[in-house]
């Protein structure tokens, strides 16, 4: 079961809004000239996008495998704990 919270929405509402921005700004093939003008900033970018997206796409598939998720939803009744054998 997928779990929308609060900054899941919010970074999904903010790469869409940038994108459209630049879209309605920006003239017609303006990102293929960017990556071949600036590859440098635009792998910055890309990897800006990638962090954006990891919070939302990783802790649902450490949900759905069963790893354990207490950094991220501690109070969520369904929450995983490591288990230490030492600690048993």
């Amino acid at each position: 079961m997928v779990r929308w919270e609060g900054h899941e929405i919010g970074v999904i509402s903010t790469l869409v809004g940038c994108v459209g921005i630049l879209q309605g700004a920006m003239p017609k093939g303006w990102a293929k000239s960017f990556v071949h003008r600036q590859p440098v900033a635009a792998m910055s970018c890309f990897l800006f996008g990638v962090g954006l997206v990891l919070p939302v796409t990783v802790i649902p598939m450490r949900r759905a495998l069963g790893f354990p998720t207490n950094q991220y939803d501690a109070e969520y009744p369904g929450t995983k704990y490591p288990k230490f054998e030492a600690l048993e």
